[in-house]
C-alpha cells in the first residue's frame, strides 16, 4: 500500500518548530504519510523564525 502525501507550507513548518502539537502530529503520522515541503517554504520559514 502506498503512503498518502501532504505538502507542507511555511506556516506549518513554523508551527512545527515553535509549537508542540503540529510537531507531534507530523512525528506520529510519519509512518503512514509522506511529508514534503518545497524549498521556498523552507526559505520563507527561515526568514520568519528567530535565529
Amino acid at each position: 500500500m502506498s503512503k498518502k502525501a501532504i505538502v507542507l507550507d511555511a506556516n506549518i513548518l513554523i508551527r512545527a518548530v515553535l509549537g508542540r502539537r503540529v510537531r507531534e502530529l507530523i512525528v506520529d503520522s510519519a509512518e503512514v504519510i509522506q511529508f514534503f515541503a518545497p524549498d521556498v517554504a523552507y526559505a520563507d520559514a527561515r526568514k520568519y523564525l528567530p535565529s
